[in-house]
């Protein structure tokens, strides 16, 4: 799931700009929770990249109070229980998503009209979700298991310690699904609202645009599914065991490996997902403008998007030889033919057959060099380091110690014929969902008893209660807040030790 950056904003006093006949609080008391939520936005910017996963929750909550009050407001306008004073409302938010014209910082967009507001502040909130989401995978991820080097401690209270661990693994998982379905609703919602209302000039930014919000939609289920897969996938845990010299996971019984019926229903669900992040890397590449830089979606989201397209297709090759070599009888050298046509999706070096000693040699090199990426990738990921590459290097790794472990194999047993990439990948089975895409979220409201306190209130002195939130003080969320050594704009949290896949 991508590192979504959250953005900031300036102030702004809807009580300046809206009055309202039967509530005429609302919006005073909207601009009071806006400049909250903005104050909790500012507060995460100026943390570390390690503090900010804590501080996620915080802005959350924020979100999830001020977004009743800024939709109600929006369908009073519609209802006409709202009006404009004559001042029309305008917002200025970092438009996260836009190419960026500098090194560092989004470009600011300040627009007029509240569309804009209810598109930015909602979209921020679906960001958080995902945002929460990883680090809900990366404490699954991290979660100890039994400590088998203690003396004391006996076979039977290491399995249940060991089951426990893995239990609270799962329920993890299963909370980072909740939040990333919840972001792929809002962009859903975000697209229909988008498609539906009219967009005024200038030409919109490009993270307020249907064909982005259609694009976020679908990388979240496809970060959905393969969380799904990721709890029923073992390979990726026994591969970063045979890496780490410390574990003693190796003297407890591995997890039984998918084949069957379970391996073809994984390999349908990584077709999914695949698809869905092609989808993705689609609207993306869709929602690039010619004009000007804020209106053109930033390269890393294509290129994430694409990384775990082929990370996706690449996992279903496996889990479909996993099943080639379970079933047996002959069936090893379809089993490498797998492995190697995943390597070929990835876009790594797989072994030829009758090439002279330049070639073999070039080959030898770009193998050593793949080697290298992949180890790398290995150390950062056990510094905590969040991978850019959407698993890719990780999928590489566990392909590689297939590859390896069956080459070996029917090179000195079964002398198999290895079958060709270009036979097997026509033979992929289709795709199968397993959450609906058209599920839109449901804007949330004041309830009747919040609107009656709203009606008793009196209006007067509202808007000089919030002036000072008018102020243009945008400057100070351009702290020079540097990013830690390591970090990176993406990716799917690995556990180099203790991972729990």
């Amino acid at each position: 799931m991508f590192a979504f950056a959250l953005p900031t904003t300036s102030p702004a006093s809807l009580a300046a700009s809206f009055i309202s006949s039967s509530t005429p609080s609302l919006p005073g008391a909207t601009t009071t929770r806006r400049a909250v939520f903005r104050d909790a936005l500012k507060r995460y910017k100026r943390l570390s990249p390690g503090e900010q996963a804590a501080a996620v929750p915080a802005v959350l909550s924020a979100a999830e109070e001020y977004l009743p009050y800024l939709h109600t407001l929006d369908a009073y306008i519609t209802s006409q229980d709202v009006t404009t004073t004559g001042s029309e409302f305008e917002t200025e938010w970092r438009a996260v998503l836009s190419r960026r014209t500098g090194p560092a910082e989004a470009p600011r967009v300040k627009r007029r009209g509240l569309d804009y507001e209810v598109c930015f502040a909602t979209a921020t909130l679906a960001y958080a979700h995902v945002l929460r989401a990883r680090t809900l995978l990366a404490i699954a991820l991290q979660s100890p298991h039994s400590d088998s080097s203690s003396s004391t401690s006996t076979t039977a209270s290491s399995s249940n310690t060991k089951d426990t661990n893995t239990s609270t693994a799962e329920s993890t998982i299963n909370q980072a699904t909740q939040h990333i379905t919840t972001a792929a609703s809002i962009f859903t919602y975000l697209h229909t609202r988008t498609t539906t209302s009219p967009r005024p000039t200038p030409s919109p930014p490009a993270d307020t645009t249907p064909a982005v919000y259609t694009a976020l939609a679908s990388l979240c289920l496809a970060s959905a599914t393969l969380l799904a897969v990721l709890k029923q996938d073992p390979y990726p845990s026994l591969v970063a065991l045979t890496h780490d010299k410390n574990s003693t996971e190796w003297m407890y019984k591995a997890p039984t490996v998918p084949s069957g019926v379970k391996a073809l229903l994984l390999a349908r669900l990584c077709i999914y997902a695949s698809e869905m992040a092609s989808k993705a890397a689609a609207g993306v590449t869709a929602g690039a403008g010619a004009g000007a830089a804020q209106s053109t979606p930033r390269e890393e989201l294509r290129v994430y998007c694409d990384d775990l397209a082929r990370t996706a297709k690449a996992k279903a090759c496996r889990f479909l030889a996993v099943d080639a070599e379970a079933q047996g009888k002959g069936r090893l050298g379809e089993a490498i033919g797998w492995v190697v046509a995943g390597k070929e999706i990835l876009g790594l070096t797989v072994e030829s057959e009758g090439k002279g000693k330049v070639g073999r040699g070039l080959e030898k090199l770009k193998k050593a060099r793949e080697k290298r990426k992949i180890e790398k990738g290995a150390a950062a990921a056990a510094e905590g380091v969040l991978a850019a590459d959407a698993g890719r290097m990780e999928e590489a790794m566990v392909l590689g110690e297939l590859e390896k472990k069956w080459r070996r194999v029917n090179d000195s047993v079964n002398f198999e014929t290895i079958m060709p990439s270009s036979v097997l990948l026509p033979r992929l089975p289709t795709g199968r969902p397993m959450f609906p895409e058209r599920t839109a979220w449901t804007p949330p409201k004041l309830s009747s008893a919040e609107l009656a306190q709203l009606q008793d209130q009196t209006a007067s002195g509202s808007i000089a209660d919030t002036d000072w939130l008018r102020a243009d003080d945008s400057a100070d969320d351009d702290d020079n807040v540097s990013t830690a050594a390591g970090s990176v704009s993406g990716g799917f949290p690995r556990g180099a030790s203790t991972g729990y896949y």
